[in-house]
């Protein structure tokens, strides 16, 4: 039997961890990959495994790439080496911290797409922990963040390969290594200037710059919560058919179809159709639809969302005269309560929190009679970006939806934290005391009651005024699946529970959505027994 592990771990733990050290050769460490790979084929009951090393120095690219030869002038030559992996070119060395992550993609959904996103996350997660706000690009698998201009920097790149569902290859996460030997290539397609390290990004920021084994320990931490290592995954489950209660009529209506030209003719973006909403047909037959600023490509890739990503080469800078088009459509709409949402730009220096605030400010003096209503992102859990939207007292409610309970949190939502997610919520009450905040909950992905009640506890203590529960549909294939389809009494079960604790409205219902008749929470709310 393969001996693989390297130091103690908890007999629960589904994982162990090898680690190799600094200085070693690439072609012995991909033998020692080869090994736990064909042990762990041999015998499916082997747990997998985390191997750590520091390389010496080497190129590495994948199959097929071309020979690029490195312009070192004044560095020391280094091999170049063509492995079974994907990928293009990319270096090794000292200060670069290389993970192997030799796991059995059986007990990981047996999805090579939803595996390279999920490494994507553990990296990200463990960033975190160093109060850095990491994200991926759809089209440049890799980890990114920005650097002190706001601009997009590559911190972590990944290559991996499959063989018989066991992966190896994997990632490599810039410490503190010189990077001379990425501006003498094109690592991964890209301009070496775009490589940044962890150390340096830290220093710039006056944070605490951490060691080799406190990066070691955190992204180990990052694989642990992202895929769930500590316990058994359950097993995949067919696809669900869908109950009778959600059927709902395709659109076509006269309104819609206006609403539908208005929108189109200003150029204007929704989450109605960017999300696939279902209540599309019946909100903009009333002449109301929720405008989606900043663009249609986000940032963030939530394992539940439609909305496509945006990569280095698609974000583009904001419209300047998107706050006057959302402004005009309004006015042309007739909308005496409009909702305003943006995708996630993390790219951008405040998130975007200016551009929101510009929306307001122009929607309300073509509009001075009409409610608005906000859905923002968690804006990184920066206060001051929160500040920032409500400045001008226009906002009647501020919506940040959770989404899910914390247990599912490094599953549906990756790249987010529900504490942060909560404290945009009081901040914006504390901030605005008059505004009304908002809070969602998708149901269906694998919660239970117990978790849900205690979600509506932590809103509530943050002051959320307002909260809709709905079921969630999966959009497409890429996204997560369904768990479960809740019933109408469950809906209507929770809808008590929600007034109970002190909501002033609940909306609760399968195709309920955030802005699903958000005309209504703005007004008193109605007397509702909540026996």
């Amino acid at each position: 039997m393969l001996e693989l592990a390297e130091k103690s771990v908890e007999a629960t733990r589904s994982y162990v961890v090898v680690d190799r050290g600094a200085g070693q050769p690439f072609n012995e460490i991909f033998a020692e990959q080869e090994r736990i790979r064909d042990a762990k084929e041999s015998d499916a009951s082997l747990p997998d495994t985390l191997l750590f090393v520091e390389h010496a120095p080497v190129y590495t690219a994948g199959r097929g790439t071309p020979y690029e030869a490195p312009a070192l002038e004044g560095l020391a030559p280094v091999e170049w080496l063509e492995i079974n992996r994907g990928g293009q070119t990319t270096f090794h060395g000292p200060g670069q911290l290389v993970c192997y992550p030799v796991f059995d993609l059986n007990r990981h959904g047996r999805d090579v797409h939803v595996f390279l996103r999920k490494i994507e996350a553990a990296i990200t997660r463990a960033l975190e922990f160093f109060g850095l706000a990491a994200f991926s690009r759809a089209g440049l698998t890799g980890v990114w963040v920005p650097d002190e201009n706001g601009q997009p920097r590559k911190i972590a790149s990944i290559g991996i390969g499959v063989r018989k569902w066991i992966s190896f290859h994997g990632l490599a996460l810039n410490v503190c290594t010189d990077l001379r030997y990425f501006r003498a290539i094109s690592p991964c397609g890209q301009d070496g200037q775009v490589m940044i390290n962890l150390a340096d990004l830290c220093a710039a920021r006056g944070i605490h710059v951490p060691s080799m084994e406190e990066v070691k320990q955190a992204l180990e931490r990052g694989f642990v919560e992202v895929f769930d290592l500590g316990e058994a995954k359950p097993a995949p489950q067919p696809r669900l058919a869908k109950p009778k209660w959600l059927k709902v009529r395709a659109p076509g209506s006269p309104e819609y179809l206006e609403t539908k030209k208005i929108i189109k003719d200003l150029s204007l973006h929704t989450v109605c159709e960017e999300a696939h909403c279902p209540n599309i047909g019946e909100c903009w037959s009333h002449g109301t639809a929720t405008f989606m600023i900043m663009g249609d490509l986000c940032t963030r890739r939530c394992a539940f969302c439609a909305v496509k990503d945006g990569n280095l080469e698609s974000l583009i800078p904001l419209d300047p005269l998107e706050p006057i088009k959302t402004a005009r459509a309004t006015e042309e709409l007739g909308l005496k309560h409009v909702v305003i949402t943006s995708v996630d730009r993390d790219d951008l220096k405040d998130m975007g929190a200016a551009h929101f605030n510009r929306t307001v400010e122009l929607v309300a003096q073509f509009n001075p009679e009409t409610k608005i209503e906000l859905l923002i992102p968690d804006m990184r859990g920066k206060r001051d970006l929160v500040e920032t939207i409500l400045r001008g007292d226009h906002v009647s409610v501020l919506n940040h939806n959770v989404e899910t309970v914390p247990r599912l949190y490094r599953t549906v939502r990756p790249g987010s934290n529900f504490v942060r997610s909560l404290n945009v919520l009081r901040w914006a009450k504390e901030f605005c005391p008059k505004v009304k905040t908002k809070s969602g909950l998708m149901v269906g992905l694998g919660e239970n009651r117990e978790e849900v009640l205690e979600v509506m506890d932590e809103l509530r203590k943050a002051n959320v005024d307002i909260l809709t529960i709905g079921q969630y549909l999966q959009p497409t294939q890429k996204q997560l699946p369904v768990q479960r389809y809740v019933t109408p009494e469950e809906f209507d079960d929770y809808r008590v529970e929600g007034l109970r604790r002190g909501f002033l409205f609940v909306e609760s219902g399968a195709l309920v959505r955030s802005s699903y008749h958000a005309w209504k929470h703005t007004a008193e709310p109605e007397v509702v027994s909540a026996q």
